[in-house]
């Protein structure tokens, strides 16, 4: 009686088992959630790079510090991608909100200036970026005009008023919005002190309702069905409004940007004709970066706020190996053509 010995296994064999393995694993991760992965995964490097070179015997760089002034600074940026993440899962876009920003800043020194109470002022600056959401949205559902053009024509819009209002920088000295621009709660003490502000819980709490709306109402699914590209006939057909909820995108997305005004002037104080120029770009390519796709239809609002956790990490770092400013722009790009590459493929594999 003969045995019979199996020949030895190829010497390539185990690699592709570990191949295969990666894979199957891979392809087991739903592909909507490849790009937030993306996201977290650069996120989780940036600050492993952070910590290996920037930390020391008394400081470590991932601290609730570093955290805390990551959302200090980028709280307006936080609440403006909140808005354009509405849109941009239609499959529209919003090029207004930077103007909006500037417009509502000069509008909330002029109307402190004149003596308008604090409640009065906050409620009308909201309602200025609901006005100009609401009018893209006319123009995209009503009037059929692509959702490039009607923001870009807003965008001047506001922008020229800015300039109507004042070309020069207007301060904002009332006492009350000086009061809850620097209200904060503390933590911690000396080199661990870091603390919470009116602007990070307003911005938080928008991410939040943002994610609830999103995600666990009829509304949310709408959205999401908005972004199919078959301009909302499967929505139609599944009792949803697709119509009424292209206008609410641009109107969720304009009142955001009225917020963000409202932040960046407790940020800064005052009022400019130029700022917020390029902003739009920022709350766009913080949206990207957060895993949701271009066209539409695909990404999560959380992954939004770890986008702009990304963009706000680059301009520490880049601060901290003591490089120009510019060079923010050049990572900035570089990440956000990974990630749409990254898209591309994603979707090229889902065809």
């Amino acid at each position: 009686m003969s045995t019979r010995i199996s020949p030895p296994a190829p010497a390539g064999a185990p690699v592709k088992q570990r191949t295969d393995g990666v894979r199957g694993l891979v392809d087991r991760v739903d592909r909507r959630f490849l790009p937030v992965v993306g996201t977290v995964l650069t996120l989780v490097v940036m600050l492993g790079v952070g910590q290996q070179r920037y930390s020391t015997s008394r400081v470590d760089f991932i601290s609730m510090r570093m955290f805390s002034n990551l959302l200090l600074d980028n709280s307006y940026l936080l609440v403006l991608a909140v808005g354009m993440t509405f849109v941009v899962l239609t499959g529209g876009i919003d090029l207004s909100v930077g103007a909006v920003v500037a417009l509502v800043g000069l509008v909330t020194a002029k109307l402190f200036t004149a003596g308008a109470p604090m409640p009065v002022v906050l409620v009308l600056g909201v309602l200025i970026g609901t006005l100009c959401g609401l009018l893209i949205g006319v123009m995209v559902q009503v009037f059929d005009i692509q959702p490039f053009i009607a923001s870009l024509a807003v965008m001047f819009l506001a922008r020229g008023l800015a300039n109507v209002v004042s070309t020069s920088s207007l301060a904002i000295d009332d006492p009350g919005f000086s009061a809850l621009a620097s209200w904060s709660i503390k933590f911690g003490e000396g080199r661990e002190m870091w603390r919470i502000n009116a602007s990070m819980l307003t911005a938080l709490g928008v991410l939040l309702v943002a994610f609830y709306v999103l995600h666990y109402t009829r509304f949310g699914r709408t959205v999401y069905g908005l972004g199919a590209g078959d301009r909302g006939t499967a929505v139609a057909l599944m009792g949803l409004q697709p119509d009424r909820t292209r206008v609410w995108v641009y109107v969720i997305s304009g009142t955001c940007a009225g917020i963000a005004g409202i932040l960046f002037a407790l940020y800064t104080k005052s009022g400019f004709n130029l700022t917020g120029i390029g902003m739009e770009l920022d709350a766009i390519a913080a949206v990207v970066i957060g895993g949701t796709l271009l066209s539409g239809g695909a990404g999560f609002v959380l992954g939004t706020g770890a986008g702009v956790l990304v963009y706000g990490l680059i301009q520490v770092l880049i601060a901290r190996e003591g490089l120009d400013s510019w060079w923010t722009r050049v990572f900035i790009g570089a990440v956000l053509l990974a990630f749409v590459v990254l898209q591309r493929v994603i979707a090229v594999r889902r065809r």
